[in-house]
């Protein structure tokens, strides 16, 4: 994700050349290209940096501020327009995805325990032919580092240039026109014989064809970004052009280095994956039966939604009768409502019935219901998240006990946590197309207290988002069958 949101700046930045002032630009030194090259890892080296940004133009430009954990990646920004109103919020963002919250900061900064409700989550348009400005500013902030170096002799040949010197807190600074994104090498084709003509080229009906960029062109770079670095290759400050009328300015004060925390859309606290112990492989393998005696309780969904939306559902799961009852909503359209009763082969879905935000009724309301088997469900895209929530939930409830052994070579220890005002252990087990793939990447996690009963299970979405269903034990309700 990473890569195509750096990608998608190339048709995101144009020159930003400055206008209002003539500079004599020369071709970068040797001295000045090695600099240049190897600022990315000098940012992901720091990993993280604090954040002071305008966007747009004087009178009407969005302040930005928060900070950035380039190692991570994760950014953490508040946005404070002229005036209070809609373009105000934060924000939090990992390569690929944008979180929101609306509402103006206080101070101009984030605070430093992010809210845990009224985000929405969506995949970043930085990629698209309209990429969002915001989506854009932060694709190039996460541009800006890389664990390694750019390749000196192609900043050396290409458009890059020297602009002059500057002063920033004290300090000299050498301010650089560079490339959004590393230059890339030439591939070496593989010479072909074709036995038919090469076809003449078409002229166009409205005129001639817009030139392709050459390769040593900024352009063909991801556009060209004003880079200020000190002696020892430490980037203060940035400015580029998103769009022709958009500029965007970037102060980084490296002596911010505050620890970030994700949103739990985002994945929460950081992870620090490992094979679990012999012990914990053992209460793995108890916990379908510690849940089965655990009986149930409360359950709440949280689900990002595409194309930007958030499904918030409450009700109960019966872990002995293999029930979940649930109504679900969508955040911002709440005359969206479902009741929806899952069990080991299927669901019975109603639209309507309960109100938003409330436990559905019980009995259910008779009437309007529809039997759905699971096989019926999903779409091109496979199973819907919230049916893979479900079927999880329901899954990890039995009187057998699971094999220690096999969970060891399975499983991963993510971190410890608090959930509840309670302590959790956060793990991982690697099934099917989680197989083989990265460490602590696994598409479902599981947090389970100190009695080993699980308290959450957790949901990579097709967003890249996380989903949450959240279990508070206690006494479940008779949850009987609707009247179809």
């Amino acid at each position: 994700m990473a890569a195509g949101s750096a990608a998608g700046l190339t048709t995101g930045l144009v020159s930003c050349t400055p206008a209002d002032k003539l500079v004599e630009a020369r071709p970068l030194s040797a001295s000045e290209a090695e600099r240049l090259a190897g600022m990315r890892a000098r940012n992901f080296k720091d990993g993280r940096v604090g954040v002071r940004a305008t966007l747009g133009k004087p009178g009407a430009e969005i302040k930005l501020a928060g900070w950035i954990d380039w190692r991570r990646p994760l950014a953490y920004l508040a946005a404070t327009a002229p005036a209070p109103g809609p373009d105000d919020g934060l924000l939090q963002a990992v390569p690929g995805i944008i979180a929101t919250r609306p509402g103006r900061a206080d101070g101009g900064l984030p605070p430093q325990a992010p809210p845990g409700k009224d985000w929405r989550v969506r995949p970043s348009t930085a990629t698209s032919a309209h990429p969002a400005p915001i989506d854009s500013f932060v694709a190039l902030l996460f541009a800006i580092a890389s664990d390694k170096p750019d390749q000196a002799e192609l900043l050396a040949r290409s458009d890059s240039r020297w602009l002059g010197t500057d002063r920033i807190a004290d300090r000299t600074v050498d301010v650089l026109l560079g490339p959004a994104v590393p230059p890339q090498p030439k591939p070496t084709a593989t010479p072909t014989r074709s036995l038919r003509p090469s076809p003449s080229p078409k002229r166009s009906a409205v005129g001639p064809a817009s030139p392709t960029p050459g390769p040593n062109s900024l352009a063909a770079m991801g556009g060209a970004v004003r880079y200020w670095l000190d002696g020892d290759g430490r980037l203060h400050r940035f400015e580029a052009l998103l769009t022709k009328d958009l500029p965007v300015k970037v102060d980084l004060t490296r002596e911010e280095r505050p620890e970030l925390v994700a949103i739990d859309a985002l994945g929460g606290r950081s992870t620090k994956p490992r094979q679990v112990t012999p012990d914990e492989a053992a209460a793995l393998a108890l916990m379908r039966q510690r849940n089965r005696a655990a009986g149930g309780g409360r359950i709440t969904l949280t689900v990002p939604m595409l194309p930007a939306g958030m499904l918030l559902a409450t009700g109960w799961l019966d872990w002995r009768e293999t029930v979940a009852y649930i109504g679900a909503y969508d955040m911002d359209k709440k005359d969206e409502r479902v009741l929806m009763r899952a069990n080991r082969t299927g669901v019975t879905v109603r639209n309507d019935g309960f109100t938003a935000g409330k436990l559905p009724p019980l009995p259910p309301p008779s009437g309007g219901w529809q039997a759905i088997p699971w096989s019926a469900r999903g779409d091109a895209l496979g199973g819907l998240d919230l049916d893979l929530l479900l079927n999880e939930a329901l899954a990890v409830s039995g009187t057998g006990k699971d094999d220690a052994q096999a969970l060891r070579e399975a499983a991963l220890w993510l971190r410890r946590d608090t959930l509840g005002g309670g302590p959790v252990n956060v793990y991982e087990i690697a099934k099917g197309a989680d197989v083989g793939g990265a460490r602590g990447a696994a598409r479902i996690r599981y947090w389970m207290d100190r009695a080993g009963v699980l308290r959450r299970l957790e949901l990579r979405t097709r967003t890249g988002a996380f989903a949450q269903l959240d279990i508070t034990p206690g006494d479940v309700p008779t949850l009987s069958r609707p009247r179809l």
